[in-house]
């Protein structure tokens, strides 16, 4: 590494680390965000904890566009903000950014984490693309969680709007063996949807959650066994059976045959009986599925909406009411349980908005604290007295990388024969955020910044991608009209430092850090190289990686 990256590396993440539609004034989320913020501030009184003042406005800039756009602000967006002498203006691009085209496009990969987990290019081969654009199709209508829920579960096939959906259950059905897929059916609905791990009362009741049984395992399983996935014309499609059930041996070694069951133990679809031939009868009437998404998904139902209103709160606020967040069961208290029972229900009782409850959290002084604080030792994370740090994901990444150094416009022009209409200079567009994210190029980054478990912890292998990695290198050369290109192309060495930490870090730099750049600029002969190390230095930093 140059010494010049190396010094501007250390003073700029020093530096960081040390210190630590436009709606009207009546949102319809107002009561919310007050109920939120009424909660937490109970809890810190209680404790004797004082509360981070809210965060600066270039701060909730950058954590806004990160959280519902997952990308920096362009320098034209960051500018139009940080200059706006608007008092509520933190408030109105919350409104802005919930209706802005690209939220549908980035929600579509938070979601699809949440319901599939990080899949690789294989697994994405066959329904993967029409299933993410029927998660956008989803979200730019602002189709209901509860709807959407259903669609996942028992998608029409013959309705072109909803058949996209079939992946989440055709895609489990296309690997191992019946008991493998049966797992991966269970395990996925009861995770994804419900907030509840069952894979530990698989072989015996739950050794450490007296709440679950085998019997809720193989009780939820039993709702999927009938289903068989068939290839029509390329395409996988669900096919039911109209018998089946689900065998499963007890801890005792017996025999049982399991009735279709949801978590609250009521029994929605007896067990068939087994005719003389050793066949199953036919079983009630109707499809188990819609059995289950009449009970499970109505709005008395605690599992499917505390299960979403909590992976919402950690996405925004970096850590869930529960935690894990398909953990939630009554061994796991949630750290305030009375306010995700009442986001649980003004959920429910709203038609399950997603844009509601989200709109409730942005909006809260909770949501809007700064990350530092003056004490010497920082809260538990759990009392959401500050901000909590969230390292950057990797789709977050991407198209920070892009939009921070210029690449995304030489993606527009390299796409431009394909989109229609294609994007403005400086204009990123869903067509064009779509269209990069199938390259192999994206899918690099994604998978170098994907981090395991509820930590984040920087590993040699993102160092050594940083530094070497053609792709990094690739945002480091000067090319027509990009970020490296045009900080060689100033004179004014204030400015230079202006420009490079407002299309980086979304702000302004501080008199202390125009002089250390300024210093740096003058020890070298070679303006293009230094700004290339100026450049790799602000990407480096902490400040940089994190969602603060």
């Amino acid at each position: 590494m140059a010494p010049l990256r190396k010094a501007l590396a250390c003073v700029l993440t020093l530096g960081f680390l040390a210190t630590g539609m436009a709606a009207s004034q009546e949102r319809d989320s107002l009561a919310l965000s007050k109920q939120i913020d009424n909660a937490i501030h109970a809890r810190l009184k209680k404790d004797g904890i004082p509360a981070a003042p809210r965060a600066s406005d270039a701060r909730l800039l950058r954590r806004l566009y990160l959280d519902l756009v997952g990308r920096l602000p362009t320098v034209a967006e960051a500018e139009a903000f940080l200059t706006d002498p608007a008092p509520d203006k933190v408030h109105t691009l919350i409104d802005q950014l919930l209706s802005h085209p690209e939220m549908p496009v980035y929600w579509r990969r938070v979601i699809d984490r949440w319901l599939n987990g990080p899949l690789d290019r294989q697994a994405r081969q066959v329904g993967h693309d029409e299933f993410l654009a029927w998660l956008e199709r989803s979200l730019g209508e602002h189709k209901p969680w509860d709807r959407l829920a259903r669609e996942l579960l028992l998608p029409d096939a013959a309705s072109p709007q909803q058949r996209g959906a079939t992946f989440f259950l055709t895609s489990r059905l296309r690997a191992g063996d019946k008991a493998e897929q049966l797992d991966n059916l269970a395990t996925s609905v009861s995770s994804g949807l419900f907030g509840v791990q069952l894979q530990c009362a698989k072989c015996h009741d739950h050794p450490f959650v007296d709440e679950w049984k085998q019997d809720h395992y193989y009780g939820l399983a039993a709702f999927f066994n009938r289903l068989e996935a068939k290839n029509e014309g390329g395409r996988s499609v669900l096919a039911e059976r109209a018998a089946g059930e689900v065998k499963f041996v007890t801890r005792k070694k017996g025999e049982k045959t399991a009735p279709a069951m949801f978590l609250d133990s009521v029994v929605l679809d007896e067990a068939a009986p087994t005719l003389a031939k050793g066949n199953a009868a036919p079983s009630g009437t109707g499809s188990r599925r819609q059995k289950l998404i009449e009970h499970a998904l109505r709005a008395e139902s605690p599992y499917f909406k505390r299960s979403l209103v909590n992976r919402v709160w950690k996405q925004l606020l970096g850590r869930g009411l529960v935690e894990p967040v398909d953990q939630i069961h009554q061994a796991n208290p949630a750290s305030h349980p009375a306010l995700l029972d009442a986001l649980g229900d003004d959920f429910a009782d709203h038609g399950f908005s997603l844009r509601r409850l989200m709109a409730g959290i942005l909006h809260s002084e909770t949501y809007l604290r700064d990350s530092q604080l003056a004490t010497p030792k920082r809260p538990a994370d759990e009392l959401y007295a500050a901000a909590i740090l969230k390292p950057l994901s990797g789709e977050q990444m991407a198209w920070s990388l892009a939009v921070a150094t210029g690449y995304s416009d030489q993606l527009a022009a390299r796409y431009a024969k394909d989109l229609k209409p294609a994007p403005a200079k400086g204009q990123l567009t869903p067509a064009l955020r779509i269209r990069w994210e199938k390259e192999l190029e994206f899918d690099a980054v994604v998978e170098k910044y994907r981090y395991a478990g509820e930590s984040f912890q920087a590993n040699a292998t993102q160092a050594l991608f940083a530094t070497f990695n053609p792709f990094t290198q690739k945002l480091l050369q000067p090319a027509p009209g990009n970020l490296v290109q045009r900080l060689a192309a100033e004179k004014d060495n204030g400015q230079l430092a202006r420009g490079a930490f407002l299309a980086i870090l979304s702000r302004l730099p501080s008199a202390e850090e125009v002089t250390e750049v300024t210093k740096h600029l003058e020890s070298a002969g070679n303006r293009t190289q230094v700004s290339a190390d100026l450049v790799w230095a602000l990407l480096s930093s902490a400040e940089f990686r994190f969602n603060h």
